[in-house]
């Protein structure tokens, strides 16, 4: 696919998803809400794991971080949106900064450990802390702020526009920097760390650097997640959380952002669906990450990847042919 097909094809992406309030039903377009702010999550997850070869099973954390921030400060009158959602991000980032200290010198089962850890420590504080954060009753009444309710054409479209616009700048502003001269260290580090640490990078630095960024897009996923639904629970960041992010992911493919995206996708619409024909919808879900896990080991980008490299070997394959 060249270059030009290949915008004209994102171009036709964008186009349909701007269009989705207006041409499709409601329900379609609360799915697609939903899938686009747990997106943000699959970013944060993808991320980490694609540049650092980092597996965080703390990204829920962060969301809650951020959702039980807004939930509290507006639910008591205390701080309102646009500082309520500072204030989520500015916690957010002190929290990675701490939890930083404690993952930064780790590796491989090591790091996925203690990041499970410090994310069962914010679930277990946010469902035990009941006079803060009123334990597993959650906190309810948190309203949608006035700038994300414009409508056009009738339709109210403040929000999905605006969760649309933030997808996208992330998706290109993480992508941006994955082809960046520090997103090529990140991967420097994923191969091998102790030969950048021995070429005399700061690796300690970059790694909690890019588990902060990490965190932020997981703290935008939770701004958006309690802003839509008005609650903030628990079970938002259980972990069953952190296991459907880490499902999405594979299914999409661990290396690739956009694949993340699409695993997202694919996760949270069998769940919608099958939900409605059987309650036990998470065998089936996991009889398909069972048979991606085995036959495409590195998700759907990664098979789409291989199919291309295969026909590029054909075609050059076919080439020499004819020229004999």
């Amino acid at each position: 696919m060249n270059q030009a097909v290949k915008w004209v094809f994102y171009l036709i992406v964008l186009l349909f998803l701007a269009a989705i309030p207006f041409l499709m039903s409601d329900f379609f377009t609360t799915m697609t809400t939903r899938v686009m702010y747990f997106s943000l999550m699959a970013i944060s997850f993808a991320f980490l794991a694609g540049q650092v070869g980092l597996i965080s099973l703390a990204v829920p954390a962060f969301l809650g971080v951020a959702g039980y921030t807004i939930a509290i400060l507006e639910t008591r009158e205390i701080l309102f949106f646009p500082y309520s959602a500072i204030a989520a991000l500015g916690m957010v980032l002190v929290a990675a900064a701490i939890f930083g200290i404690f993952v930064n010198r780790s590796q491989g089962i090591y790091f996925l450990m203690l990041t499970l850890i410090l994310g069962q420590i914010v679930w277990a504080v946010a469902l035990q802390w009941a006079s803060v954060t009123n334990g597993s009753n959650g906190l309810i009444g948190i309203t949608r702020p006035e700038v994300m309710q414009f409508t056009v054409a009738g339709q109210e479209v403040g929000f999905y526009y605006i969760l649309l616009l933030t997808v996208l700048l992330v998706t290109f502003g993480v992508l941006a920097l994955t082809r960046s001269s520090f997103g090529m260290k990140l991967k420097g580090i994923r191969e091998s760390e102790s030969r950048m640490i021995m070429l005399g990078y700061p690796v300690m630095r970059m790694k909690w650097i890019a588990f902060m960024i990490s965190a932020f897009i997981a703290g935008l996923s939770g701004i958006f997640l309690v802003y839509y639904i008005g609650v903030m629970h628990p079970s938002a960041i259980d972990l069953d959380s952190a296991a459907m992010v880490l499902i999405a992911v594979i299914f999409g493919g661990i290396y690739s952002i956009v694949g993340a995206i699409i695993g997202m996708g694919i996760v949270q619409t069998f769940e919608i669906f099958l939900s409605a024909f059987t309650s036990r919808y998470m065998i089936i879900i996991a009889l398909m990450f069972l048979f991606v896990v085995m036959y495409a080991p590195k998700g759907i980008m990664g098979s789409i990847y291989k199919i291309k490299f295969m026909d590029a070997l054909y075609q050059k394959w076919y080439t020499g042919r004819k020229k004999r």
